[in-house]
């Protein structure tokens, strides 16, 4: 199987394809660093199968990034992985159209059963996401809470995971390369949005989801 693997930074590059390889002797991997090297690796009469990406290129969510891929190669299957939350980011990047996401921390096993279950056609979350969203699907508990991350900009989730992790307005206006009020407005956007009124609120919230 041909895997492509995206990722700015090279350590991490190097140990998915160190742990890829310790999976299976079968697969064939290629690296690239930037959706530019991407695309052309995409290009190319490689027969790229799997795509394996950080949702983060440089430092920022990149808006879009399964419509990138998928204008170059329709048919390649996208597996996404992160650090950053699970339950505020698995959902939306499903819904954009990747077939997976699987956290940093994963065990060897569950990248092996996610890489099984979508190259066979199937969609993956941990066990644990699909766990703490059936209670709330089965009881009818505020499909409309579950639904809210989804309306969020991609930006504004960005934000929104800075807040709740307690970063100060100027601390995430430095990391985003933002203005201070800039922040300050996609906040307010945020609030609205998930029916919140202050960071306190925000951060019990996002734990129940």
């Amino acid at each position: 199987m041909n895997i492509l693997i995206i990722d700015d930074q090279t350590l991490l590059r190097t140990g998915m394809r160190l742990l890829l390889q310790s999976l299976s002797d079968e697969y064939c991997l290629f690296e690239a660093a930037n959706l530019e090297t991407a695309q052309s690796i995409l290009n190319s009469k490689t027969n790229i199968e799997l795509i394996i990406s950080e949702i983060k290129i440089k430092g920022v969510i990149t808006p879009n990034l399964v419509d990138i891929l998928r204008s170059v190669k329709p048919d390649v299957s996208i597996l996404f992985y992160s650090g950053l939350a699970e339950r505020l980011y698995a959902l939306p990047v499903m819904r954009s159209g990747a077939d997976g996401f699987i956290m940093k921390h994963s065990k060897p096993h569950e990248l092996a059963r996610a890489i099984t279950i979508i190259t066979s056609g199937g969609k993956y979350i941990s066990v644990e996401l699909q766990s703490s969203l059936l209670p709330k699907i089965d009881a009818g508990h505020h499909m409309d809470e579950l639904e809210s991350i989804s309306r969020l900009s991609k930006r504004e989730r960005a934000i929104m995971t800075q807040v709740t992790e307690g970063k100060s307005t100027k601390e995430i206006a430095f990391s985003l390369n933002l203005k201070c009020n800039t922040v300050s407005t996609y906040k307010k956007r945020i609030y609205k949005k998930m029916n919140v009124t202050d960071n306190f609120e925000l951060f019990h919230k996002s734990l129940a989801l």
